[in-house]
């Protein structure tokens, strides 16, 4: 029984993986993550930055979770890249916060989720 179990765990760990993506100021196509940002507030630092949250729709504890923020001109073009963490666990409904620095020529960002890792099953709080 606890084998059958283990195996049902791995094959959702790696139908999730495979499908664990988000996108700026929306939800991603599976609907697990959105992404939201804005500008930090002036003042906070010399390096400007930009502080974005995650917030996990999924029915799933995750960690270490990983995202692509990609920077955009005025024409949709890309001027930079950057990775970034997520801190800590985010439960089923909740969410957690990173922040990175801005990118020189960039208006606007697209935040995708790269990758993450399933913790548990678990009921939001």
């Amino acid at each position: 029984m606890k084998t059958k179990i283990s195996g049902v765990l791995g094959l959702v760990v790696v139908l999730l993986t495979g499908a664990a993506w988000g996108q700026s100021r929306g939800e991603s196509a599976n609907g697990w993550f959105r992404v939201s940002w804005a500008p930090q507030a002036n003042g906070a630092t010399r390096t400007p930055r930009i502080q974005a949250s995650v917030h996990n729709d999924s029915p799933y504890r995750v960690t270490d979770v990983r995202l692509r923020v990609e920077g955009l001109d005025a024409d949709s073009h890309p001027v930079g890249q950057r990775s970034a963490w997520a801190l800590g666990d985010i439960a089923p409904g909740g969410d957690t916060a990173f922040v990175v620095e801005s990118m020189p020529g960039a208006v606007t960002y697209r935040i995708t989720v790269i990758s993450f890792d399933l913790v548990s099953v678990g009921q939001a709080p």
